[in-house]
């Protein structure tokens, strides 16, 4: 994985979800964490690296992806998750680009919407959608949560009353998302009257996300949930997520790694980067995936 993830780098220093395709954030974030926590690349030069993140910087601090064709409307889930590795890797970045970029992720809040009868949640709770002008997601509110949590703890910048109150928030959007039977679902936890499933990739975010809230009966369940089906979900994306997950709250893996494994094996993740990367950090981030502790 290791060998596959350096000699896929593009020219401009990123990398692309497949060989031959435009450099994107959320693969080379992920490379850039698999790749600069893995004591076998001790002394591996990033330098080509920062200067991509540089270069896809917007002046409020968040990252633009050219290639998608919108330069206005940063990912914020990638940003998110941008965050959790300039703060990791402290090389990457300046004080000031991390302070930028986490205040951007402050002032962004997904849109509020009246109560609805065809579920049972409050659309007026305001965590981050994927894009700005749009209505929350789990995703999104998982990543840019746990990179606010990272950043109270790492910056003073971080430590003002507006953080600590998107925190609260966005913590209440994911009990009040919580399925019935633990975990999460990409949207909703019901609608129509329904109950919808969760998710073992969602579940593990949301995990991650709420670390420090063990006690939170929603947190109890999910954890359940996320142990009891951890195998259920073979993709190497669900499995190395899962990894990381509960690596973080002290559960044996070694299931979880011999399937992942086993994956790779078969199928070396279809030549996807971002899988690869997922899976080379959950393997080799450290015994309990340092990066995404809070």
């Amino acid at each position: 994985m290791r060998e596959t993830l350096l000699s896929g780098t593009n020219p401009d220093g990123g990398w692309a979800y497949y060989q031959g395709h435009a450099s994107r954030l959320e693969p080379t974030c992920w490379a850039l964490l698999a790749l600069l926590t893995d004591a076998s690349t001790t002394g591996w030069d990033a330098s080509a690296h920062r200067a991509f993140l540089l270069r896809s910087r917007r002046r409020d601090g968040l990252f633009l992806e050219a290639a998608v064709g919108d330069e206005n409307r940063p990912n914020l889930g990638f940003n998110g998750l941008a965050a959790l590795l300039l703060l990791a890797e402290r090389e990457l970045a300046d004080e000031a680009s991390r302070t930028a970029l986490v205040s951007a992720l402050i002032a962004n809040r997904g849109v509020k919407l009246s109560a609805s009868w065809i579920n049972r949640q409050d659309n007026g709770l305001q965590g981050w959608a994927w894009i700005d002008a749009s209505f929350s997601w789990v995703e999104p509110t998982c990543w840019c949560l746990l990179a606010l949590k990272k950043a109270m703890k790492a910056m003073k910048a971080s430590e003002s009353g507006e953080a600590r109150g998107r925190i609260r928030e966005a913590e209440q959007l994911l009990v009040d998302r919580c399925c019935a039977a633990g975990g999460w679902n990409y949207g909703n936890a019901n609608m129509l009257g329904q109950d919808l499933r969760p998710y073992v990739s969602t579940t593990a975010l949301g995990l991650l996300a709420m670390q420090d809230r063990r006690e939170d009966p929603c947190v109890v369940r999910s954890l359940d949930y996320l142990v009891q089906h951890r195998l259920s979900e073979t993709s190497a994306m669900a499995l190395a997520l899962t990894l990381i997950a509960l690596r973080r709250f002290g559960v044996p893996t070694g299931d979880v790694e011999d399937h992942l494994l086993s994956q790779w094996d078969r199928t070396a993740f279809l030549g996807n980067f971002h899988l690869i990367a997922i899976a080379l950090y959950s393997l080799t981030g450290g015994p309990r995936g340092e990066a995404f502790a809070v």
